[in-house]
């Protein structure tokens, strides 16, 4: 569906180590301390990038916002089953700043259910797991 309509999409970093995002973690941390750190990373032992569910796409700044490939995922990735995680006014929800290029598999069903009603990973989990 990309390759139609022209879109290049690459994968810039999915699955990490422990080890790794103990380093990237901490990295962060030595340039703009812990309180910013941890709105932009997670620490070892919670970040998504372990699981292998995630991915960041094409470039990990913001300079992807509002890009074309941007614009793209955000249209069509629910139709494979990707949800944009940290979406655009839902930090306070998230916990995370907004991230154009960080995608999450959760399986075509939910992204759908979470694309049609503006939901957050959390907002869904809340409304729909929770309460079962």
């Amino acid at each position: 569906a990309i390759l139609l309509d022209n879109i290049v999409l690459r994968n810039a970093s999915a699955y990490r180590s422990y080890d790794y995002q103990v380093k990237l973690y901490d990295d962060y941390v030595k340039k703009d301390g812990i309180e910013m750190a941890d709105i932009y990373s997670a620490r070892a032992g919670y970040s998504e990038h372990q699981t292998g569910l995630c991915t960041d796409i094409n470039i990990i700044d913001s300079s992807f916002d509002d890009s074309p490939e941007s614009n793209w995922l955000a249209k069509n990735a629910y139709k494979y089953g990707f949800i944009l995680r940290f979406p655009r006014n839902k930090e306070k929800v998230t916990g995370y700043k907004y991230e154009s290029w960080h995608y999450r598999y959760v399986g075509v069903k939910v992204a759908k259910i979470m694309y049609d009603n503006d939901l957050s990973l959390e907002e869904y989990y809340a409304y729909y797991v929770e309460n079962k």
